[in-house]
């Protein structure tokens, strides 16, 4: 597999974090110049135009910036430029009603491209490749930037977009596409109809890109078992350009993070204190170029860990492992915190589970919580006593990884919701009434 920008991308750890440190100077000056938010935030911490990191350690003397702080801020608050200076709007939907925007100037979209494109590199694609971008066209980022970076690398792109997936299937067969991005849940889907044609080896599919969501071992084993194919992780989020912060390599040892345009760190969510390597917290990211919307140490609210050290595959960037889940998609059960991604882990461990799974939590009138876990089997009308096995299986895992008992439902394969989306997991019912 190729590397799109050799020289950034195999920079010695040196000379990378000297571009770092010369490019954090002047992303804060900016900030302090053309954004009025850190203007206010930063001298509130004692912080003008007169400071100047001289290490990268010296980071840390910065404020972080949270999420709520990007609602607070809705809809332009965060913006550095004139309006007539911004080319694209693009934005997520927010709990609170109010969506997370992102604003990009043309210089931002061309940074943007090309992080888009060393990711896609790093997963194997090359202008030999078909690519159907099946994510939502619009405000998400998502397809964009993976349209974007296709186009800077040569590839052929089919702009499919979400659903109708019977005509998805066909362009995929008929059109020879090589490489599919899809979402964990929505690839899953496919998978399971692509198979169900019996045409699986008339397919040219090689490769699937993942993103919008997190991917489970078992969800990924699935789909490669079943279509034959090499899949690819990717973060990316709205906050920070969308696809293209980070992307496996050919080695999947980690994600590559584009450093030179994304700073990270990593710090334990409770205390604030940054980490050392391969220590699992939440990752924090400072924007090290861009004009519209610039953030310093965003807490991304992801639990990850970082890995500093050389990669065999070549590129010396700073890898992130897949995110493990984040600190608010847990949930507290019986006085438990519980992550989805400690779900998954135990179903990984089962034979006969199906990577298909919904957790309803309920609060009756006597205030006792209660949580019920339905699972996919991989197979139709299993006997009672296969059901029993699997079942006694995955309780014991379950008790080993999360503690808390909760009750489990075997549910007939294909009777679960599918997603074309992001996937929901977790449907807490408890505070309706409160």
């Amino acid at each position: 597999m190729g590397i799109y920008q050799i020289e950034l991308e195999t920079m010695n750890r040196a000379e990378l974090e000297k571009m770092q440190l010369k490019k954090l100077q002047n992303m804060i000056n900016y900030c302090l110049s053309h954004s009025s938010f850190y203007r206010r935030k930063l001298k509130d911490v004692g912080i003008d135009s007169g400071f100047c990191v001289q290490k990268l350690e010296e980071l840390q003397k910065i404020p972080y910036t949270t999420k709520e702080e990007l609602r607070d801020q809705y809809p332009t608050g965060l913006l550095s430029v004139p309006m007539d200076m911004v080319a694209r709007i693009h934005a997520s939907s927010g709990t609170t009603g109010k969506p997370t925007v992102g604003y990009y100037t043309k210089k931002d979209l061309d940074i943007w491209a090309d992080a888009a494109a060393r990711v896609l590199v790093q997963n194997g694609l090359d202008a030999q490749d078909i690519i159907q971008i099946s994510v939502g066209y619009g405000l998400f980022t998502g397809a964009m930037g993976f349209h974007q970076g296709a186009e800077k690398i040569g590839c052929t792109i089919i702009p499919a977009s979400t659903g109708n997936t019977e005509k998805q299937i066909v362009m995929m067969h008929d059109l020879g596409v090589t490489v599919l991005m899809a979402t964990p849940s929505y690839a899953s889907h496919l998978a399971e109809r692509i198979v169900s044609t019996g045409k699986r080896k008339e397919f040219k599919l090689k490769r699937i890109l993942f993103g919008a969501e997190r991917c489970s071992a078992a969800t990924r084993r699935m789909i490669e078992d079943s279509l034959q194919v090499e899949t690819a992780d990717n973060y990316g989020m709205t906050e920070f350009f969308g696809p293209g912060v980070a992307g496996e390599c050919s080695e999947k040892s980690g994600l590559h993070i584009t450093e030179d345009i994304f700073y990270p760190e990593i710090i334990d969510p409770d205390t604030g204190k940054v980490l050392p390597d391969n220590t699992v917290g939440e990752l924090v990211l400072t924007s090290l170029e861009r004009e519209a919307m610039p953030l310093l140490r965003y807490r991304t609210r992801d639990l990850t860990s970082i890995d500093h050290t050389p990669c065999s595959c070549g590129r010396t960037t700073a890898r992130i492992q897949a995110p493990k889940g984040r600190t608010d998609d847990m949930f507290v059960f019986k006085g438990i915190n519980v992550f989805p991604s400690q779900i998954e882990t135990a179903m990984s461990h089962v034979k006969g589970l199906s990577p298909h799974y919904r957790i309803t939590l309920n609060r009756d009138e006597a205030f006792q919580d209660s949580a019920l876990l339905e699972v996919e089997l991989t197979e139709p009308s299993m006997s009672i006593e296969m059901k029993q096995r699997i079942k006694a299986d995955f309780e014991h895992w379950l008790r080993e990884i999360v503690i808390v008992r909760i009750s489990i439902k075997l549910c007939e394969p294909g009777t679960l919701e599918r997603f074309v989306g992001k996937s929901r997991r977790v449907y807490d019912y408890r505070y309706l009434q409160e």
